[in-house]
């Protein structure tokens, strides 16, 4: 069996209860066609980049579990039926990839503002452009 990804974007008005609903079913289809899910992971309301069906949130849920083409094709059938689904999309993953993290940050190390305000703080220009490229690399900006 191979390790697939399914992300599912529902309507944003389903309350709590109906979201772990909707979670519950597609374990038991997924269960019913010979698949095995490993983890779901819920990562709440989020914007859209585009409107879809006059929504501009969604509720994302993240569904890994192993199965066959099988698994896969079943899954999909469903979604495609039920109404509360915005947009899903499955995907083959790496089994040897670690599981998802649920509070993990959206970016790591220093941010933009960390490195912006390193930039105005420089004396000169020159050095400026080190502390911008110290930043970029990851480094802490030293300043003298």
């Amino acid at each position: 069996m191979r390790s697939y990804e399914a992300l599912i974007a529902y309507h944003p008005d389903l309350g709590e209860s109906a979201i772990k609903d909707q979670i519950e079913r597609v374990k038991q289809i997924i269960g019913g066609s010979g698949g095995e899910v490993t983890q779901a992971v819920e990562w709440g309301l989020r914007d859209l980049s585009y409107r879809i069906k006059k929504q501009r949130r969604a509720f994302y849920v993240i569904v890994t579990f192993n199965g066959t083409g099988a698994t896969v094709a079943e899954l999909e059938r469903n979604l495609r039926i039920f109404e509360n689904v915005l947009r899903y999309m499955t995907t083959q993953v790496d089994p040897n990839r670690p599981p998802l993290e649920l509070h993990r940050p959206r970016r790591e190390g220093a941010g933009e503002g960390e490195r912006d305000e390193a930039i105005e703080g420089a004396a000169d220009a020159g050095e400026a452009e080190s502390v911008a490229e110290e930043a970029a690399e990851g480094e802490a900006p030293e300043l003298g």
